[in-house]
């Protein structure tokens, strides 16, 4: 039974991050983008958002479904930037702009999931954490600053 829910929750995020992927995609392959708009990426960049990814993968593991959403979007994120970078000699396009080349901002859908996604799991993962506390290793030096703080206000 907990190896089918974990397997759900990995497939709610692969869904998630797929179609928002998809939706990124399409926005930069419909929306004209200037050629100072285009961000060059490095390889390193490319491992790094890799291995971001397939980290991110590990999270369905928890027993939280909002979780497995949070990294889903985070997911979808760098997906899109990925298959973007890949397609066009690792240059990312920022067809969505706010100002101006001099004092603007160029930014894609993907920059958004990402920034979404990743305030959705320090959200969720603290409430996560607070949830399941009781199920955390205790430290010896928590328990003496306690028992310490207990005595003094006695």
């Amino acid at each position: 039974m907990g190896r089918a829910v974990w397997l759900e929750r990995l497939l709610v995020l692969l869904v998630v991050a797929v179609s928002l992927a998809a939706v990124d995609l399409w926005v930069k392959r419909t929306v004209p983008t200037p050629p100072w708009a285009l961000h060059q990426r490095s390889d390193l960049w490319f491992f790094g958002s890799c291995l971001l990814m397939f980290g991110a993968f590990a999270l369905a593991r928890l027993p939280s479904n909002t979780v497995a959403i949070a990294a889903g979007i985070f997911t979808g994120g760098i997906l899109g930037n990925l298959l973007s970078a890949s397609t066009d000699h690792l240059e990312v396009p920022n067809p969505i702009l706010i100002g101006s080349q001099t004092g603007g901002v160029a930014f894609n859908m993907a920059d958004a999931f990402i920034l979404t996604g990743n305030l959705a799991l320090m959200v969720s993962l603290c409430v996560l954490t607070i949830r399941y506390r009781d199920h955390l290793p205790q430290r010896e030096g928590l328990r003496l600053t306690r028992s310490r703080r207990t005595r003094a206000a006695a």
